[in-house]
């Protein structure tokens, strides 16, 4: 069973236009409009793809209400926490041969009650009868940005209810929040490069370099790294060493959602019980099928794992397509407990 906690979720509205320019008239030739959010994209993909799994979100006023309806008629399994705020939109416009360019709408402020009642929603999932029941290891996934002005406790606090309550943590989340997250020792981490490089203070120009930032924060507490290179794939680095895969002849539609879908596709391989090289694949597989379809709403593509190649034997000095530049300063992160 794999539990996702998304503290600010959202609705995602996708426009797709024949052209665009700025400072004119711009017509719609498309338009959709479906719940969304870090944890919440995870969900939907492993429920759409036959991976038990329940998202845990805050909901509020007309908008939260289209959340609910939207992910019911899908089958997901939620447990909705009730929030006097209404859930953000997100505007994601599409334009041929151009990627999917993302205007995102800041989180509302959540009241601490709400806040202490996402980590309980969290915990009877995480302890319900039926989560350790479905076969494979469970897991909790905290995704996302969070509200302004969440105290420093929520991310640290979830961490522990899921080691409490013997499942695997996992965090997808970017700056503050992953800096407070990582010395908590979640079991994985799913940084980009961009993200990376922040994080350590260090320019990523090879393949080498995103392993050797990984393992800095590996020593820092994450046990393990799954880090999105975009067209260059991604490689996972653990107590065993780094491996690199990368899918080949992949038609880009949209790459918004991708990094939920790698995630979602590398639970799924953790919730079968596979080896760690079929693990990135199935992120890979996963990935490569959203980006295929322009949506977070996505089927995997049984075709596309034919052209997915995992190995530990890559290139360390492999050039990256878009390396990235580092920090400003140095992670300020205290030392792992």
């Amino acid at each position: 069973m794999i539990i996702t906690v998304t503290p600010s979720p959202a609705i995602d509205w996708t426009i797709n236009v024949d052209s665009f320019e700025f400072a004119a008239v711009n017509r719609v030739a498309s338009k959709s409009r479906e719940a969304s959010g870090k944890g919440i994209n995870v969900s939907v993909a492993l429920h759409r793809n036959g991976v038990p799994t329940v998202a845990v979100l805050p909901v509020g006023g007309e908008t939260g209400r289209f959340m609910v309806e939207d992910l019911r008629a899908q089958g997901v399994t939620i447990i909705p926490v009730e929030s006097p705020c209404e859930v953000r939109t997100n505007i994601t416009l599409i334009v041929p041969g151009q990627t999917g360019t993302k205007i995102n709408e800041p989180g509302e402020p959540l009241e601490p009650a709400v806040m202490e009642s996402l980590r309980s929603a969290c915990e009877d999932a995480l302890l319900a009868p039926d989560a350790a029941s479905q076969g494979g290891p469970v897991m909790l996934a905290i995704c996302g940005s969070l509200p302004p002005g969440t105290p420093d406790w929520f991310h640290p606090d979830l961490i522990e209810v899921g080691r409490q309550a013997g499942a695997l943590v996992i965090v997808d989340a970017s700056g503050e929040v992953l800096r407070r997250a990582i010395p908590e020792k979640p079991d994985l981490i799913k940084p980009n490069v961009h993200e990376l490089a922040e994080e350590t203070g260090r320019r990523i120009d090879t393949l080498g370099d995103v392993a050797d930032a990984a393992q800095e924060l590996r020593r820092r507490g994450a046990g393990a790294v799954l880090a999105s290179l975009g067209g260059d794939g991604m490689m996972l680095i653990d107590a065993d060493g780094a491996i690199h895969g990368k899918a080949a002849g992949i038609t880009v539609v949209n790459t918004v959602g991708a990094g939920d879908a790698a995630l979602a596709g590398y639970l799924a391989g953790l919730d079968q019980r596979l080896d760690r090289a079929a693990c990135l694949a199935s992120a890979l597989t996963y990935a490569s099928s959203a980006v295929g379809y322009g949506t977070t709403l996505f089927d995997v593509d049984p075709l596309i794992a034919e052209r997915v190649t995992v190995t530990d034997t890559f290139d360390p000095g492999y050039i990256l397509s878009e390396p990235a530049a580092p920090a400003t300063r140095a992670s300020t992160s205290p030392a792992p407990k």
